[in-house]
């Protein structure tokens, strides 16, 4: 019995090194730095709460916490709502039904740097289409990415995210979908439920946990966002060309990190951003029980 521990020991070793390695002293050794100051070259130095004061007293710091939560106010509804919308439609008998679902997902699998440039066209001043439209419309020019207006270009970044996220999380509500029981679809449809209300009334409630975790999976990556305005809102890869109005979590932590060399201050910022995630998220635990149904 104890050589059998032994081989079982022996086996499950390389997990518990590379939990250790690249987990455990990682997490803990992160939270270490946010209270030293360390340039990657010279030993730790302790500094205590300075890290986390100087975070606080940042404005940048507020205005990357008040884009990314808009950010994450428009991106998560709006996605999910359009997954739940397309999965939907995909789930009914039509043609070309696989061809209409690859077509959705290949934003998924599409480069950020491709996708960034298509969209940079599109959102172009002078020769954009979608500036093209709204002349064609009779109304002005939006300077989509360029404006002084925060909000506008948080959102433009928004509607880039859904496009290429949307199709990941079709995929999940769609293999809910399919999970349906037909005995439930069939007694729905005698009772005279169709379309809106065999959508709204059966198939919401049924996929709800389903929704639930697209939505959870969604806000972590909201809080996430780094390669979206890299693309978007750097000139050319200079993260330093980020304006400080449209400046987001990540984008500090990068630019900390590895542009300034503070991983202290840069790993203060992480864990500030962990324990908000972590917040939001046990927030929307807290909300699951009102809507989320459990056969």
């Amino acid at each position: 019995m104890r050589k059998q521990g032994w081989w079982g020991f022996s086996f499950t070793l390389p997990f518990l090194l590379q939990l250790v390695v690249f987990f455990i002293f990682p997490f803990i050794f992160s939270l270490y730095l946010t209270f030293t100051k360390w340039d990657l070259f010279n030993p730790p130095t302790w500094v205590g709460l300075r890290n986390w004061t100087q975070m606080f007293s940042n404005n940048v710091f507020w205005l990357s916490l008040r884009n990314i939560f808009y950010f994450a106010l428009l991106f998560v509804p709006i996605q999910t709502f359009v997954a739940l919308i397309l999965a939907y439609l995909l789930n009914q008998q039509i043609r070309g039904k696989a061809l209409f679902r690859v077509v959705y997902f290949l934003p998924v699998i599409t480069p950020w740097v491709a996708g960034g440039l298509i969209w940079l066209w599109i959102y172009n001043n002078d020769y954009g289409i979608l500036n093209w439209l709204l002349e064609s419309l009779g109304l002005e020019r939006v300077d989509w990415i360029g404006s002084d207006k925060w909000w506008l270009v948080i959102g433009a970044v928004a509607v880039v995210n859904v496009w290429k996220g949307a199709g990941y999380s079709m995929v999940l509500l769609l293999a809910g979908m399919q999970n349906i029981s037909k005995d439930i679809m069939e007694a729905a449809r005698m009772d005279g439920a169709g379309g809106w209300t065999y959508f709204t009334k059966v198939t919401i409630p049924i996929v709800s946990p389903m929704v639930y975790m697209v939505m959870i999976l969604s806000t972590i990556s909201a809080f996430h966002g780094f390669d979206v305005f890299l693309v978007m809102l750097s000139d050319k890869g200079d993260i330093n060309a980020v304006h400080d109005r449209n400046m987001v979590p990540n984008i500090l932590i990068y630019r900390d990190a590895f542009v300034n060399v503070k991983m202290g201050a840069a790993s203060a910022w992480a864990w500030a951003l962990f324990l908000i995630i972590l917040l939001v998220t046990m927030v929307q635990k807290k909300m699951e029980k009102r809507w989320v149904h459990y056969e």
